[in-house]
């Protein structure tokens, strides 16, 4: 697979945990619970592997290789502040979720429980990054295909940017770590929630 197949292929993972954030939103704004857990697992998946490592790719080796062929340099400027407008969702979503988990307090099943505060806002961001996700993805694959298309990348720089994934890979915990994540997007999917 090449670097930019590699993306593509992400895509799809990224847009499945798309689909469990607005699942999951859509629950909680029918007032109903989830576990406190399981919105924890959609955030770290988030900032581990969708901004960390896959947006990592993106930004530190696939866009500088590509930024000055053919006139992509405006569409590669408007994916990076893309990027960093769902790095403000993902840490507003934190920010609520942790303000909703009562730290001292555990039942006796040492489960966190929602406290009496609103749900409301993690719902929104949750929704907010769904929307984004399938936004941004969509726009992203064309681009992409535009490069498949129209053969910009060589041989050489194709190489040298899985070369660079690899390091990416190593920098967020490397192979074991990244298959944890797409785990977890799988063991997320078989929640009773989520049906």
């Amino acid at each position: 697979m090449n670097s930019t197949e590699n993306l593509l292929q992400e895509h799809l993972i990224v847009r499945r945990l798309a689909s469990i954030a607005k699942r999951c939103s859509d629950v909680l704004y029918m007032n109903q619970d989830i576990p406190i857990e399981d919105i924890q697992i959609i955030s770290v998946v988030i900032e581990e592997f969708v901004d960390g490592f896959h947006h990592g790719k993106e930004e530190k080796a696939y866009f500088p290789v590509t930024k000055y062929k053919n006139s992509f340099s405006e569409d590669i400027r408007k994916f990076l502040i893309e990027h960093e407008f769902a790095r403000r969702i993902a840490k507003m979503l934190r920010r609520e979720l942790e303000s909703l988990i009562d730290h001292d307090l555990y039942n006796k099943t040492r489960e966190l429980k929602w406290i009496n505060k609103s749900k409301e806002p993690v719902a929104r961001f949750l929704k907010s990054y769904s929307i984004f996700v399938f936004d941004h993805t969509g726009k992203e694959d064309i681009f992409f295909k535009k490069i498949l298309e129209k053969h910009t990348l060589s041989e050489e720089e194709d190489l040298q940017l899985v070369k660079h994934y690899e390091l990416c890979r190593n920098q967020t915990g490397g192979r074991t770590r990244i298959e944890e994540m797409i785990k977890l997007v799988a063991y997320l999917e078989d929640r009773e929630w989520m049906k």
